[in-house]
């Protein structure tokens, strides 16, 4: 048992991660799925897996699929659920976040990434379902006043439209998208994204030009640059999302140095599966090395890459 303080999430009350192949997870960083989507939003959060989730979150037990979370605040990080719990309530049920991935298709072969959010991956290791889908969406509840788009990418197709269609208060909906920043917006979205509320786009970045064209295999830096700009002149937000891992650490120098140019916010991650690709697994050389260069540069998160990294 432990106090309520340290384990209670919101997002057991609140949000849904909705991914390919119908599976429900209760936030994007949940080890494991508990429960399938047939398309019904308005019962998902009222499943017997959610409300066996929000028993035991509430008597004070930890959750095995809440790791991650457990894990960054023990070396004194600021988690999701930290952030869930700042911005959303555990007092009653109702749908309020919606993280959906409705398929796998990507274009890109990323270190660190799956045939779960890749088709490229699946194609590439030459597995028999190279894609996976969900539902459709039967309606959005008017409760739902943020939707995060995930992929896979999802701008390579229009499902994402799709669902931008039936939401019906439209000025109270926050939009989001995950993407790798290699398709532009077509007229299409913009005309329909500009009814919302608030929206903003997350980019994915990992290393700046070759390298991250490197890390993120099919990736064109040349194109990432044009999406770029072509959020930035539509005025909607634009944020950047760093994955830090073994392969690209010694390039986080010119990436600190990109991003920071941009005038945007910027998020870092560490990337700590599949584990080989851990920086926690460097040699202590190299451990060195960058301990050296982040003192040196100015990066969101630094206290938990060297907290990290000086992990066993």
């Amino acid at each position: 048992m432990t106090d309520l303080q340290s384990t209670i999430c919101s997002a057991f009350w609140k949000h849904a991660n909705v991914r390919s192949n119908d599976e429900v997870f209760p936030c994007c960083r949940f080890k494991y799925p508990i429960q399938k989507f047939d398309g019904d939003l308005d019962s998902t959060l009222h499943s017997e897996e959610y409300n066996e989730l929000r028993k035991k979150n509430s008597s004070g037990l930890k959750i095995d699929g809440c790791q991650k979370c457990y894990y960054e605040e023990s070396i004194g990080a600021y988690s999701l659920r930290n952030w869930f719990n700042d911005n959303y309530e555990s007092d009653y049920v109702t749908l309020e976040f919606l993280e959906i991935g409705f398929d796998n298709i990507c274009n890109l072969t990323c270190d660190g990434c799956s045939p779960n959010f890749s088709s490229s991956w699946a194609k590439k290791l030459n597995l028999e379902k190279t894609v996976r889908t969900t539902h459709e969406i039967k309606s959005v509840p008017h409760t739902v006043n943020k939707v995060l788009f995930l992929g896979g990418e999802p701008l390579m197709t229009s499902r994402h439209l799709k669902l931008l269609n039936k939401i019906l208060n439209k000025e109270h909906v926050t939009i989001e998208y995950n993407t790798n920043g290699t398709f532009l917006l077509d007229d299409a979205t913009v005309n329909e994204l500009k009814k919302f509320k608030h929206v903003k786009f997350t980019v994915s970045i990992d290393g700046f030009g070759e390298l991250n064209d490197k890390v993120r295999n099919g990736s064109k830096w040349n194109d990432i640059i044009k999406f770029i700009n072509q959020v930035k002149q539509l005025n909607f937000e634009l944020e950047i999302n760093s994955v830090i891992h073994k392969n690209n650490w010694h390039g986080i120098k010119d990436l600190a140095e990109f991003n920071n140019g941009l005038g945007v916010d910027w998020y870092c991650r560490i990337l700590t599966y599949p584990p080989h690709l851990d920086i926690i697994n460097l040699s202590d050389v190299q451990k060195e090395e960058l301990t050296s260069v982040l003192d040196t540069i100015v990066i969101p998160r630094k206290e938990l890459i060297l907290q990290h990294i000086k992990q066993k």
